[in-house]
C-alpha cells in the first residue's frame, strides 16, 4: 500500500481534529449545558447541516486513507456546512440561551480547522497526478 502524501497526511489530521471538536460540541461531549428544549427551529436546521458536514468529513477521511483522488471535495463541502451552525449559535439564533464559554472556544477552534481543511483540500486537488512509470 502506498504512503499518503504530506498534504494528505495533514488533511487526515485536520479531519480527525474536526471530528473530535464536533463531538465536543454535542451534548455527549460534556461542554453543552443548554437544554434541548431551548433550541430554536433555526438551531435544529443548522444542527442538520452540522451533522451532514460531520458525515461528509468522516467519508472524506476514509476516502483519503484509501487514496481516492477526489476525497478532498467531501471534506471541503463538509467543512463549509459547519459555519451556519456556528454563526447561528454566536448570534443567538441557535438557542434562547447564550452559548457556554467552552462551546465558544471549541467553535472558534473548529472554524479554524474547517478553514484549514478547505485550503488543504484545494491544494490537494490542484496537485497533478503522478504519471504511471513503465516497467523496464
Amino acid at each position: 500500500m502506498a504512503k499518503l502524501s504530506r498534504k494528505a497526511n495533514y488533511m487526515a489530521l485536520l479531519l480527525a481534529v474536526y471530528v473530535i471538536a464536533d463531538f465536543l460540541l454535542a451534548p455527549l461531549g460534556g461542554l453543552e449545558t443548554r437544554p434541548v428544549s431551548d433550541v430554536t427551529t433555526t438551531g435544529i436546521a443548522t444542527l442538520g447541516l452540522l451533522f451532514t458536514g460531520l458525515a461528509l468529513n468522516i467519508i472524506c477521511l476514509v476516502l483519503i486513507l484509501r487514496h481516492y483522488r477526489r476525497a478532498p471535495i467531501f471534506g471541503m463541502i463538509g467543512s463549509v456546512l459547519y459555519f451556519p451552525a456556528a454563526i447561528a449559535d454566536q448570534t443567538g439564533q441557535f438557542s434562547s440561551l447564550t452559548p457556554p464559554i467552552g462551546i465558544t472556544y471549541v467553535e472558534i477552534i473548529e472554524a479554524i480547522v474547517a478553514i484549514a481543511i478547505i485550503g488543504m483540500g484545494a491544494l490537494i486537488l490542484r496537485e497533478k497526478p503522478e504519471a504511471p512509470t513503465k516497467p523496464t
